[in-house]
């Protein structure tokens, strides 16, 4: 312990942080054990230097060259061309050559809920959590591939064993828990304006997931890449836990994908307007960039083509393949650290809990989409926003449990419409379909049908 101290008291003199043993003396051995271990994990050199970019950041002059990115639409091909991609992403995933992994660290505080955000359930008539859609519609494509579908699960520290627990309580919703695993994402400290890494409580220090750029270095250090190898995975397929329409691992776009011969692939919804709030797939200095709507020039958002669509409108949904061979070329990569500003609860050297009303210091991200400039091109699909994103992001508006709820029953009207059910029965009832039923609104037959109804009570 006395050597563990002694680096650990040269580390903070030498980086101006001493604060953080500041209650040391007041602990009991096993707390004392755990500060200084958090302590270590810690790369203060990362956490300086970044904090001397804050001021440059906010006022840089860089100019950027921004093209656009021409997206592709399943429906500009022939049907022979489609079926094609279809096979060729049913067979990638029977020969064991696509994983799963699901970005899954938030919380669902801005909900109102109490748990990790995947728990929560957003209104539809079957009380079903995100975790359970998504799980059921994977186990759906399992059974049409004959074998369930490698799935890795990424969590923050904060909520692992919440995530885990609720898994094994719902009895893993009915897939094969020897094909899931669990890994979690590293952590990065909060600090305050001042450049103070800023305590949680006596023995622990404000810690919060590193983004869902950290994904790469989790996989390698988790033993997840290792064991995907060993499957003999090429493909994995990134998404994030609060789309509530996301399509796991969807055929046609590991098909399209793979046709590509591109390293990597999106799919990218149209924007709602010039102005929308999102990040844009476009071209950054020659190479594809995932674009904040902050770093897009107001004349750049606002340009129109001859057809009259928005030009700069690929919207990103957080839904990915990338090839391993790419992750392997860039999971030990030095990636930009962002900075974001916002309320840090921390307590001062009267051990007095403070909860500010204002932004007070500083967390750290890695971007996902900071990989994609490492790329010299990558493939785009376009898809319907009302048939594949439906984001659980605010209590209430835009992006809610309420706008995710009516996109999933207006697509299930869509598909029952089409199936030649009883306009009267749809008029009059909110019908709900299962993921284990149907993926995409397909071979909804008069069985089907007859046990949707018996599951909605009608």
């Amino acid at each position: 312990m006395n050597c563990k101290l002694n680096k650990v008291n040269k580390l903070l003199k030498e980086y101006n942080q001493e604060h953080l043993l500041k209650f040391y003396d007041e602990l009991n051995e096993d707390d004392k054990e755990l500060l200084l271990d958090e302590i270590l994990e810690i790369d203060f050199e990362l956490i300086k230097n970044t904090y001397k970019k804050i001021g440059d950041a906010n006022n840089s002059n860089t100019k950027n060259e921004f093209n656009p990115m021409i997206a592709k639409v399943l429906n500009m091909y022939s049907k022979e061309e489609k079926e094609n991609f279809y096979n060729m992403g049913i067979d990638a995933l029977k020969d064991n050559k696509v994983a799963v992994c699901l970005v899954a660290g938030g919380q669902g505080t801005r909900l109102g809920h109490n748990g990790p955000k995947g728990t929560f359930n957003i209104g539809l008539p079957s009380n079903k959590s995100l975790f359970q859609i998504q799980c059921e519609r994977l186990i759906y494509l399992s059974k049409q591939v004959g074998k369930y579908i490698p799935f890795y699960i990424m969590t923050s520290t904060e909520n692992y064993s919440d995530t885990v627990n609720f898994f094994k309580e719902n009895n893993y919703f009915g897939y094969d828990k020897d094909k899931i695993m669990f890994f979690k994402q590293n952590n990065m400290p909060a600090i305050n304006e001042e450049g103070k890494i800023c305590l949680a409580n006596k023995n622990k220090i404000n810690m919060s997931a590193n983004g869902n750029g950290g994904c790469f270095i989790s996989l390698k250090e988790s033993g997840a890449l290792k064991n995907m190898k060993n499957q003999g995975v090429e493909w994995i397929f990134l998404y994030g836990v609060d789309n509530a329409l996301v399509k796991i691992a969807d055929p046609y776009f590991i098909g399209f994908t793979i046709s590509s011969n591109q390293l990597a692939a999106s799919k990218v919804v149209a924007k709602k307007h010039a102005t929308e709030k999102v990040g844009v797939l476009c071209y950054k200095n020659n190479k594809p960039s995932i674009v904040e709507y902050s770093e897009l020039p107001r004349e750049l958002s606002d340009e129109i083509d001859s057809n009259g669509k928005i030009v700069y409108s690929n919207a990103n949904i957080l839904n990915h393949l990338l090839n391993i061979k790419f992750i392997d070329e860039i999971v030990d990569k030095d990636l930009p650290l962002h900075t974001a500003h916002k309320k840090i609860k921390y307590i001062n050297e009267n051990n007095e809990k403070i909860e500010p009303c204002k932004p007070n210091g500083y967390k750290f991200e890695y971007f996902l989409f900071d990989t994609f400039e490492l790329l010299d091109d990558m493939a785009v699909l376009e898809v319907l926003r009302e048939e594949e994103f439906a984001p659980v992001k605010n209590a209430d508006g835009d992006d809610s449990p309420k706008t995710a709820r009516d996109l999933t029953l207006n697509l299930h009207k869509k598909w029952l419409t089409e199936a030649g059910l009883d306009k009267n029965i749809l008029k009059n009832n909110v019908i709900e379909i299962s993921p284990l039923i149907s993926y995409n609104g397909e071979n909804l037959n008069k069985d089907d049908i007859a046990i949707i109804l018996k599951d909605n009570n009608l």
